[in-house]
């Protein structure tokens, strides 16, 4: 079949990005290298004053591996289009109520996430290997708090919603969504975040598209972070079961807000209520954003020239990581 222009330019916007990701895993897999290093050269150090360092060091680091792949597209474009971001500053009315429909859908994700890692025998490597961080002093929530929340959220958003979201949104408003979302999700190379992660980023893709802003992405996702480490914080600190009161009331609250915040945002477009329910979020291929319309290519051809060989082999490299750490599971524990 013959290759449109419009085509031929959504398939090199496609590997200009995969290419940038590809940069990403190998920076990412030398991130972890490097990582492994650090406490060598802080081993002679206080206890405190390693653990400081180590984690600024992380940071420091771990944003670098996600800023880095944003050069290198722009390096790779030079002479071709690049779309800029959303970088709107107001924040809309509707935040509030976002952030807590957001938190409900990926803390519900979550549970689903729980359910089925838990068929397969990965909790004890996970929770040794990739979350044994310690934060039984003040000093350590507050590194965690850096690491785990502040970070990420600023990152992560601009490389997968403010790059590699907004630059197929002009072919597409459901491939640029659910491709920054699946991207999103095996980026974070390990099976028990895949469907969480996932999902968390078919929410915060949607909420980029439809508030026009990046911001409400950091914040929702600073904020979901955050709970996780109080969620942490909380189970060292308290009893196991005063721990599972305390975070099982506090997502049911969660839930019960997010849920309200969802019936609130549907009423206020009382005239497109049946409109949205019928084909919003979930229609097979949302209409295409009205500032691109031009740029339109029928789902099928978009999904098609989306797995290029430059994508294919970054998600191999993903599958081929995740399957290491699945590996070391069954073979170490």
């Amino acid at each position: 079949m013959r290759v449109t222009p419009i085509e031929a330019k959504y398939r090199d916007t496609v590997n200009r990005l995969a290419f940038a990701l590809l940069i990403f895993e190998g920076l990412f897999l030398l991130f972890g290298v490097v990582i492994g290093i650090v406490p060598f050269f802080t081993e002679s150090l206080a206890e405190r004053t390693a653990n400081i360092i180590f984690e600024i060091v992380y940071g420091l680091i771990y944003a670098s591996v996600f800023v880095a792949p944003v050069f290198f597209f722009r390096l790779f474009s030079r002479g071709k289009s690049v779309e800029p971001m959303f970088l709107e500053r107001k924040l809309p009315r509707e935040t509030l109520p976002y952030i807590f429909m957001g938190i409900a859908i990926i803390t519900a994700a979550a549970y689903v996430n729980s359910f089925i890692v838990s068929a397969f025998d990965y909790s004890a490597f996970s929770e040794e290997m990739l979350w044994g961080q310690d934060v039984s002093a003040n000093y350590q929530v507050v590194l965690m708090l850096f690491t785990t929340a502040v970070v990420p959220a600023f990152v992560e958003e601009f490389l997968f919603r403010g790059l590699i979201l907004s630059n197929l949104l002009p072919y597409g408003r459901t491939t640029a969504i659910f491709a920054s979302a699946l991207l999103f999700g095996v980026m974070h190379q390990n099976v028990e975040q895949l469907f969480y992660a996932t999902v968390a980023g078919l929410v915060l893709g949607y909420l980029y598209v439809k508030t026009r802003s990046i911001w409400v992405c950091v914040l929702l996702h600073f904020v979901n972070n955050f709970t996780s480490v109080l969620q942490t914080v909380l189970a060292e600190r308290l009893g196991e079961m005063t721990a599972n009161t305390v975070i099982g009331v506090m997502q049911g609250v969660i839930f019960a807000i997010g849920l309200c915040s969802a019936i609130y945002l549907l009423l206020r477009e009382p005239d497109r209520r049946k409109e949205i329910l019928k084909t919003g979020v979930f229609e097979l291929d949302l209409p295409a954003d009205p500032e691109y319309v031009a740029n339109e290519i029928p789902l099928k051809r978009r999904v098609r020239l989306f797995f290029s060989i430059p994508m294919i082999a970054f998600l191999t490299a993903c599958a081929i990581q995740m399957g290491a750490l699945i590996l070391a599971a069954l073979f170490l524990f």
